[in-house]
């Protein structure tokens, strides 16, 4: 069986899995929903890298991920001018990532530069004021270290209470918070790293990427402001930084993550975990490899998120109290696996995903159908991903922590890898648990106000709208 890394086109999903024959046999084929009750249609198109998107009422902010440009959907129609441009770095999975919103609060998670494609300061979560036009008064929450350009994170929910949420990965760190102990610790290049001691970063790698970091402080530019690309430009075409102050915040960037890299003594902080951002608190789960996708269960106030696995198992997770979602040690069901005592949390207790992808599928959102429109759906949950485009149904039992399944080969809540195939070029059957397919790459989707299902497909920059 192959395995190899699919990178996703502009950065967005840096996601491994096993090749398959029949991955993307629709992709050419016009997005259908395969319940004959609803319809789908294309909402709004001419948007750039789309990530995420949030309903204020009637309003719908849509992100850019590459350009750091909030969009605004009004009377079904796309307006030509951004309600918020905020300067990002934006190459792989950085750039402006997670929006939520709270009344007329909005928060925004971004990896924040001096100019888009510049040098990453770190990651930052601001809130903002809605005005109906534009997002102003923006106050900054939180710092999340994150210089790594891939297992970023970055989606943001808020729950029953009013508690916002923000969802990190690994950022290529393995600790304490991967359930490392200190002395095991290490940082990677890629996931190779956790079985080649070669990919294993070391201090000296650090040096030569802070003279690096130095020199390319003093330029406008430090990868690409248009985002991903097979070659980055020539850095000696960028301009240079003529503004002091931002040189100095780069130079101060880059002493920060030489010191995070090296000193942090196998506690990368912010790393592989569900951070209680407002009201600050405590971590609401560690374990967790990368995510692009949190939902709030809107009947039970339950907090569950999608994860990405690297060649094997994609999961979708019940996030308890003091959740450890078993990376680096578990990914997806644990077969008799433990997890060791990590120092500081001992009380973060590990629970087997609800479900299960054997051959990771890019798991994305994760959404709880809650509307008329949808009232059939009432016991469910949706989840997309980005390597089929299939949005996925799943129906929950009556405690609304599990799924109930009709097919056998569903029951163990693993979507296997077929026996009967010499190279795993066949899964089961996924039939029961589809709901839409052929929607491109999907980054998010939400419900409307008007009781619709919102589907962004990030590569062709729409937004297509299911309804009865």
């Amino acid at each position: 069986m192959r395995n190899f890394f699919v990178f996703a086109l502009l950065g967005f999903v840096l996601l491994s899995f096993y090749m398959v024959n029949d991955v993307n046999a629709d992709s050419k084929q016009n997005p259908v929903v395969l319940d004959s009750e609803f319809q789908i249609e294309e909402f709004v198109s001419g948007l750039s890298v789309p990530v995420n998107m949030e309903f204020i009422g009637d309003d719908l902010l849509v992100l850019e991920k590459n350009s750091g440009t909030v969009r605004h959907v009004k009377n079904n129609a796309l307006l030509d001018v951004p309600v918020l441009d905020v300067e990002v770095s934006n190459y792989g999975e950085q750039g402006l990532l997670g929006i939520t919103s709270i009344e007329n609060d909005v928060y925004l998670f971004f990896t924040e530069a001096y100019h888009d494609g510049g040098r990453a300061l770190e990651n930052r979560v601001y809130k903002y004021s809605w005005n109906g036009n534009e997002l102003v008064e923006p106050i900054l929450l939180k710092k999340i270290p994150g210089f790594e350009r891939e297992y970023v994170g970055g989606e943001l929910v808020s729950d029953l209470d009013g508690k916002v949420y923000a969802i990190t990965g690994e950022n290529y760190k393995i600790g304490l918070l991967q359930n490392h102990l200190e002395n095991e610790s290490y940082r990677h290049f890629s996931t190779a790293a956790s079985k080649n001691e070669k990919s294993r970063l070391t201090i000296s790698d650090s040096f030569d990427y802070l003279l690096s970091c130095i020199k390319v402080s003093f330029q406008h530019y430090t990868t690409n402001p248009f985002g991903w690309q097979s070659e980055q430009p020539d850095l000696s075409d960028n301009p240079p930084e003529l503004n002091l102050f931002n040189i100095l915040g780069n130079l101060d960037s880059c002493i920060r993550q030489f010191t995070y890299e090296n000193f942090s003594n196998g506690h990368w902080k912010d790393t592989s975990t569900i951070i209680q951002i407002e009201p600050e608190g405590d971590y609401a789960a560690i374990g967790i490899r990368n995510s692009f996708g949190l939902a709030v269960d809107p009947q039970t106030g339950y907090l569950w998120d999608t994860e990405n696995g690297p060649d094997v198992y994609d999961e979708i997770n019940l996030v308890e109290n003091k959740f450890n979602s078993g990376w680096a040690k578990i990914q997806g069901p644990s077969n008799g696996k433990t997890i060791p005592q990590v120092p500081g949390y001992e009380n973060y207790h590990y629970s087997e995903p609800e479900f299960s992808w054997e051959l990771p599928v890019g798991v994305t959102a994760i959404e709880f159908p809650n509307s008329i429109d949808f009232k059939k759906y009432k016991d469910f949950l949706f989840v997309a991903d980005a390597n089929n485009g299939i949005i996925y149904k799943f129906k929950l039992d009556d405690t609304r922590t599990k799924f109930i399944f009709q097919s056998p080969h569903l029951q163990d809540n693993i979507l296997n890898i077929s026996q009967n195939s010499d190279d795993g070029s066949l899964t089961e059957s996924r039939a029961e648990i589809v709901f839409a397919k052929n929607l491109g790459l999907i980054s998010d989707m939400k419900f409307g106000p008007d009781g619709a299902l919102y589907v962004i497909s990030l590569m062709e920059g729409k937004i297509y709208k299911i309804s009865s």
